[in-house]
């Protein structure tokens, strides 16, 4: 099992939850202010997983059983597609039950590719559980 309590890198009920890359700017930050929600935070690419390619961090609220993969990007924001997935393929198991969110940082916002045919179909498949931004992402649980 990858996605036990000994893996996570937060603390049970932790207020604030990042996901950086060392060496970038790019990042994602998950508030649990009132630190009602029980969370448990993964490093996936190469740490966890590594004889894959996958999204670089998971997330998740297990109280509301909610599942937040999160791909830190350079530029190509098409590459984070088949990782994001791959990561949900690979967890699932052990997410039975949840609901997976999709979340996309870059650095650099590029218009043509977020008209891609590719990311298209993927933003209508995910609807309003697929974010992406520019730099830094802060949202609350």
């Amino acid at each position: 099992m990858l996605l036990t309590s000994e893996n996570s890198d937060c603390e049970d009920r932790q207020k604030i939850i990042v996901s950086r890359d060392m060496g970038t700017r790019r990042e994602h930050r998950a508030l649990n202010l009132k630190q009602e929600y029980a969370v448990r935070h993964y490093k996936l690419d190469k740490k966890l997983v590594k004889q894959q390619t996958c999204c670089d961090f998971l997330l998740t609220n297990d109280t509301l059983h909610r599942a937040y993969f999160i791909e830190l990007k350079g530029g190509n924001i098409d590459e984070a597609i088949p990782q994001l997935e791959n990561a949900a393929r690979i967890c699932r198991e052990e997410l039975v039950g949840y609901e997976y969110h999709y979340r996309i940082v870059q650095s650099k916002a590029r218009t043509h590719d977020i008209k891609k045919v590719s990311f298209r179909k993927f933003k209508d498949k995910c609807g309003s559980r697929l974010k992406y931004q520019t730099t830094c992402m802060e949202e609350e649980l």
